[in-house]
């Protein structure tokens, strides 16, 4: 049990980029195929409501930042000092 709560964030992080990832995926082919003039295909399609799939990402996208703040804390990671840390010379 510990080892999960351990790894807590990394696990909600992954979930909220993978939920992130398919709901846009679906967003995006949704509008694209509301967009064919394919009788009833198109009729269907344009009654289901997606406006609600940016909001939900951009709601995910911000609790993914709180959450992998939170991990690099943890870990003491941090990706832009890593990337200028490690380009400098030995000294």
């Amino acid at each position: 049990m510990m080892k999960y709560l351990d790894r807590l964030e990394e696990i909600i992080i992954t979930f909220l980029i993978g939920l992130a990832t398919v709901v846009i995926f679906v967003a995006v082919v949704h509008r694209y195929l509301s967009g064919f003039p394919i009788p009833g295909l198109q009729d269907w399609l344009l009654t289901i409501n997606m406006s609600w799939a940016q909001e939900l990402c951009i709601y995910m996208f911000v609790w993914m930042a709180k959450f992998g703040a939170a991990y690099g804390v943890r870990t003491g990671i941090h990706v832009g000092v890593d990337v200028i840390v490690n380009r400098l010379p030995d000294s």
